[in-house]
């Protein structure tokens, strides 16, 4: 393993090294100590950074696979039951080009990941070689030589050695402290880990995708409790310099996703209300008054809805007009192709749906004010002609 991830092992190794020789410049002391514990964190701090953009591209993803769920349900109902080839071959185009054409992929939302491991493999197998190096039975890594190794080697995390894991406590001084240590930072991981799903299950999916049906909601129900599962029996294998990086990863991740959810939630999910109803109380604090919050909602609403193009035969299905790309129903006409998933009220309509009605209505009253306002001045001004002849 070490052959294939070297190249990896070999920049983590620097990283470190780096981040500890700015701590000293900074002031703290060098040799074993607190340094080699917070350069762990600055390794923790700088992959975050570097992934933030993918981190950015998983959200999006994951957001349209939600908001697609229904789409995605009618493709498997259409086939359901059908295990011939061509089927399954139509079935898988068909779900192709449904992800294509909302400009997502269902392996988008596992980028950081992907970058993630390797990296924390790297991290365990440079801790793992440190008490090599600091012995003199393996070469050096990197800038890491056998005095670096050793300075490492004699840093602690309240009183449990960096290199040290739960698995193998009986081969440091004080073993009940290592498992101590080791139990608490698992611990943490697991519980932080079931909290950040947990959000992003429960108050981030919009409610259209919360189906018990739905296989992906099933998907995110069984890695709410699977994965810290998981993580409680891996987490005594790794070294507690590892649960370290982990357990920063898993502080920032939280605040991480704590803004994007407050700040930017899926449409439909219980934090996009949450956030329309403080956008609506900070609008009343600013003195708006209802019906001008109502057209901002509705303003907004009417951005956050994307046309998507239609075929010739659908348009014709659905009464719209290729040129002029507006439903042409009649009152009493019932539209079709309504996504039943969708909360709707008494009146048939969502809150984005009554809210532009709201909107047009206004606007249409408006139109009409302005345009007797002005068949008033045109009036006054023919009669001030008439006049001044």
């Amino acid at each position: 393993m070490d052959t294939i991830l070297a190249p990896i092992m070999w920049l983590v190794s620097y990283v470190i090294y780096g981040v500890h020789y700015g701590l000293t410049s900074l002031g703290m002391d060098a040799g074993s100590g607190p340094a080699w514990v917070l350069s762990i964190v600055g390794l923790t701090i700088i992959v975050r950074l570097i992934i933030l953009p993918l981190y950015n591209k998983q959200i999006n993803a994951t957001r349209q696979t939600q908001v697609l769920q229904p789409e995605i349900q009618k493709i498997q109902k259409k086939y359901k039951g059908k295990k011939d080839q061509v089927s399954q071959q139509r079935q898988q185009e068909e779900m192709t080009a449904l992800y294509k054409k909302h400009g997502t992929s269902p392996f988008a939302s596992c980028l950081p990941l992907l970058v993630q491991m390797p990296i924390l493999f790297s991290l365990f197998r440079v801790l793992y070689a440190f008490p090599a190096i600091a012995a003199g039975e393996r070469g050096d890594l990197g800038p890491i030589n056998s005095d670096v190794a050793v300075e490492f080697e004699n840093s602690t995390v309240f009183g449990a050695p960096l290199s040290a894991s739960f698995g193998a406590a009986g081969e440091t001084a004080d073993p009940l402290n290592v498992r101590i240590v080791a139990a608490v930072l698992v611990l943490f991981m697991v519980v932080s880990t079931f909290y950040t799903q947990k959000q992003l299950t429960m108050k981030n999916m919009p409610d259209s995708a919360m189906d018990p049906n739905n296989p992906a909601f099933k998907t995110q129900k069984y890695m709410l409790y699977g994965m810290p599962f998981i993580y409680l029996f891996s987490g005594a294998a790794f070294q507690v310099g590892v649960l370290v990086y982990w357990a920063a990863g898993n502080i920032w991740n939280i605040g991480q996703q704590t803004w994007f959810i407050r700040n930017n939630p899926t449409p439909g999910s219980q934090a996009y209300r949450d956030r329309e109803e403080r956008l609506r109380k900070k609008r009343l604090r600013k003195g708006l008054t209802e019906e001008e919050i109502e057209t901002l909602e509705a303003e907004e609403a009417s951005r956050g809805q994307r046309q998507q193009p239609m075929s010739k035969e659908r348009a014709k299905k659905v009464g719209v007009d290729k040129d002029d790309p507006q439903p042409v129903h009649s009152p009493e006409e019932p539209e079709e192709d309504v996504d039943p998933s969708e909360v709707r009220g008494k009146d048939g309509l969502t809150d984005a749906e009554r809210a532009k009605k709201r909107y047009e209505r206004r606007q249409a009253e408006r139109a009409r004010s302005k345009a007797k306002q002005e068949q008033r001045n045109k009036k006054a001004q023919q009669n001030k002609k008439k006049r001044n002849f």
